[in-house]
């Protein structure tokens, strides 16, 4: 008999929330920098036309996550977002939506967003970056709609690199009656001028999920996996390895 394949949204609501909040920040931030690139007597560049003019899915291609993850198709996209868009005015970004199978047949969909966040002066970039970082934390951990708390971040730390600051989010169930849920991760890096961004949603694991339900033990739950990749092991790797990537591109895109 074949088995049903169904669609399974992992977390999608609180991405959606977080990626409508940049656009509320002020778009015309303090006039440090003349448009075009120009460097202002402060130091700070508007790198705004600049990135603009990107085809963001070039510059920051989502094919090494969907390899990561062992999918096996885009579900949408990958779709290049310019500025000004509904979704978030102040970014320009690359957005797929991820297949993910489990070994029942059930397909879930990972959201996969990169973006660059450009700011018109450094108060700018600073009010950007905590709507990004504040903005997660709020809507995944504080107010988190499967009652994931700050005991459930599997990561919450600062990363040194080539940057002004960066700073990784991570939050899933691992523990107890938790395991298995669903999450999301976000990854800021940021300059005076502008910030890098990769923000995901992580899928459910029912085989961790069905665990707990039945009161395995946490070493049990731990040894079932329902996905073809580690979901530990993916965000590990976006916040030690793939960011560094990103802003390397980034910044070699900007140098061009």
């Amino acid at each position: 008999m074949f088995k049903q394949r169904m669609k399974v949204f992992s977390a999608g609501l609180a991405g959606t929330a977080l990626v409508l909040l940049s656009g509320c920040s002020a778009l015309t931030g303090g006039g440090d920098s003349d448009n075009g690139g120009e460097t202002s007597e402060s130091g700070f560049t508007d790198v705004t036309n600049q990135v603009a003019s990107w085809d963001m899915c070039e510059v920051l291609p989502i094919d090494p996550i969907r390899d990561k993850v062992a999918a096996t198709a885009y579900a949408e996209g990958p779709n290049h977002v310019g500025m000004g868009s509904a979704i978030d005015t102040e970014a320009v970004s690359c957005r797929a939506e991820i297949e993910v199978p489990d070994t029942d047949g059930t397909i879930h969909w990972m959201s996969v967003t990169l973006a660059v966040f450009p700011g018109l002066s450094t108060e700018h970039v600073d009010d950007m970056w905590g709507l990004r970082q504040d903005g997660w934390y709020r809507d995944n951990v504080e107010t988190n709609a499967r009652d994931l708390t700050a005991e459930d971040l599997l990561i919450d730390k600062d990363l040194e690199g080539d940057w002004d600051q960066a700073h990784a989010y991570a939050v899933m169930g691992t523990q107890g009656e938790r395991s298995g849920e669903a999450g999301s991760m976000i990854v800021d890096a940021r300059t005076s001028n502008y910030i890098v961004e990769v923000y995901l949603t992580i899928p459910t694991d029912a085989e961790q999920t069905a665990a707990a339900r039945y009161g395995l033990s946490q070493e049990e739950i731990d040894a079932r996996t329902a996905l073809a990749f580690d979901r530990t092991e993916l965000v590990n790797w976006v916040a030690d390895e793939y960011i560094y990537t990103m802003f390397e591109a980034v910044s070699s895109q900007l140098e061009s």
